[in-house]
């Protein structure tokens, strides 16, 4: 029990904090960014757990259940701050992706470090890495033509 509570907090309640005082102001981040990053990561965490990939503990008996706090807690979260610090801030692009990829993969070796997720032949970080990085330029790609269409929609009228 005390490990489901800890990745509840850490996966879950922790991130949302941070992503809700960062993206207050900008509430259309919650609506558009936070759907698609969970699709993604339900999608991309089941796939990986199904075909043996890794493992994410603690286990529980429906699979889907072993990466709850991730999927709709770290990843979504990422992505608010990632399209906040890109298309609000202002930020340099290629700091924000070099930023994110080192904190996500950096999360990811301490989760290895503490048997929070378990490897299998043949995955291995750097795997880990690109799926990050394909993550992460298919919602900057996604939140530029969904503000793209935007702009041209609020134009029209």
């Amino acid at each position: 029990m005390i490990f489901i509570l800890f990745n509840l907090i850490v996966a879950f309640i922790i991130p949302w904090t941070i992503a809700i005082v960062a993206c207050r102001r900008v509430p259309v981040l919650f609506l558009t960014v936070a759907p698609l990053m969970s699709l993604m990561s339900i999608t991309f965490n089941q796939l990986g757990m199904e075909m043996g990939f890794w493992t994410l503990n603690p286990q529980t008996d429906l699979l889907i259940f072993n990466s709850v706090n991730i999927d709709f807690g770290y990843n979504p979260a990422a992505g608010l701050l990632f399209v906040f610090m890109v298309y609000f801030k202002k930020w340099k692009r290629w700091i924000v992706y070099l930023g994110f990829l080192l904190f996500l993969n950096g999360a990811e070796i301490v989760a290895l470090s503490f048997d929070k997720v378990v490897y299998s032949a043949p995955w291995n970080v750097f795997y880990t890495f690109l799926a990050y990085f394909f993550g992460l330029i298919v919602l900057d790609l996604y939140y530029f033509f969904l503000k793209k269409s935007i702009r041209k929609l609020v134009d029209s009228n």
